[in-house]
């Protein structure tokens, strides 16, 4: 599977997200369905988590739910820093972003505090926003800063993730525009959620987030 980092015929086995999904946040619906309307009229297909509050971000987009390929994809490149696998998924999240039929004025990343990334070693999220950005044709901006570490949400409960993340980010700039925010996975959104939060209380106008799997 490694010669070439992913080769040709396992990349066309890796699982993607088939099926119903959640027009906001890209879970698979999975029988659990809370239909909308949009202003217009169209149907609108939401999970529960997405139709029973309002989400700070616009949008979330993966490359495939978290699960074999994707899942062992991400473990190489996150806890055994494997940078070739980062480079190959960073040229597969450019191309997500292409096939969004949308536009971005900003790239950025879910920052980490100081000391949460010298314990890793790297920022994942800050790794591939920089290499998809240049695939795109944009730069990876600094847009936000961590300002107190916290327990890594996959430590804790759904309630738990929800208020562990409030307040922890800061704005380092204010803007406006659509900002493409990338990150490695997507759980409840909750880390997604305050980081749109804080970018659209500092004049932004739209965020997306880009993730490669989705839990």
């Amino acid at each position: 599977m490694w010669g070439a980092v992913v080769c040709p015929v396992c990349s066309g086995h890796l699982p993607l997200s088939l099926g119903p999904a959640c027009a906001v946040c890209g879970q698979s619906l999975g029988g659990q369905l809370l239909r909308g309307r949009l202003l217009e009229g169209d149907e609108l297909d939401l999970c529960l988590r997405c139709g029973t509050r309002i989400r700070s971000f616009d949008r979330a987009l993966a490359l495939g739910p978290y699960d074999e390929g994707w899942r062992e994809l991400l473990l190489a490149f996150k806890f055994r820093g494997e940078k070739a696998v980062g480079r190959w998924l960073a040229g597969e999240l450019a191309k997500r972003a292409r096939e969004a039929d949308a536009s971005f004025d900003w790239v950025t990343h879910v920052p980490m505090t100081r000391s949460e990334e010298r314990e890793r070693g790297f920022n994942p999220s800050r790794y591939l926003a920089r290499l998809t950005a240049r695939r795109l044709g944009l730069r990876d901006r600094r847009l936000l800063v961590k300002v107190r570490p916290t327990p890594p949400q996959r430590t804790l409960g759904a309630r738990e993730r929800e208020t562990n993340l409030s307040e922890a980010f800061r704005a380092v700039r204010s803007g406006t525009g659509a900002v493409l925010l990338v990150d490695d996975l997507l759980t409840t959104g909750a880390t997604a959620d305050e980081c749109a939060r804080t970018l659209k209380g500092a004049g932004f106008d739209s965020v997306t987030v880009l993730t490669v799997a989705r839990a």
